[in-house]
């Protein structure tokens, strides 16, 4: 019995200081180390095979997929400014999103992003077409990095960004 408690206290030791470790050192850089970069570069949004876990959710204006989460109207703004004013709602309504792409190609975004607790990191590309009627379409896709499921974390946070546009 002693050594059955022995055995027990050590693993809530050992647990408690990963836990401590990983609040001191930063939970987003934890999990950099422990999982490697969310970053995966741009994504091919128009043609990519979706996850087949529920931990993703795209948004895409009618007519360029038939898989979308969320249906967007096309745009009448050049796809330069429709993803100018985009980054710019990003960074207002999501404090823990971080621009991860080097701003070469203007018709792209990405970023990664963290849930608030757990810093649990998701990443989001998203990419503004020219459609051949003059306007613009809008992919974006939010995927997580960690786990099968994310409970809608991802087609709310889409919801969220992409709202009054």
């Amino acid at each position: 019995m002693k050594l059955v408690l022995f055995l027990l206290a050590a693993v809530v030791a050992i647990l408690l200081c990963a836990m401590l470790l990983f609040l001191t050192y930063g939970r987003e850089k934890s999990w950099s180390l422990l999982v490697g970069s969310p970053d995966r570069g741009q994504l091919e949004i128009q043609s990519f095979k979706r996850s087949k876990t529920d931990n993703d959710a795209l948004a895409c204006t009618s007519g360029i997929r038939s898989d979308c989460d969320i249906t967007l109207p096309a745009f009448e703004d050049r796809p330069e400014i429709l993803i100018e004013r985009l980054a710019q709602r990003i960074e207002r309504v999501d404090p823990l999103a971080r621009r991860v792409d080097d701003a070469t190609n203007p018709r792209q975004l990405r970023y990664v992003t963290y849930s608030p607790i757990m810093r649990f990191p998701d990443l989001i590309n998203i990419e503004a077409i020219l459609r051949d009627d003059g306007r613009s379409g809008l992919l974006a896709y939010a995927r997580a990095q960690l786990g099968k499921r994310d409970m809608g974390a991802n087609k709310a946070r889409l919801t969220l960004y992409l709202e009054d546009l």
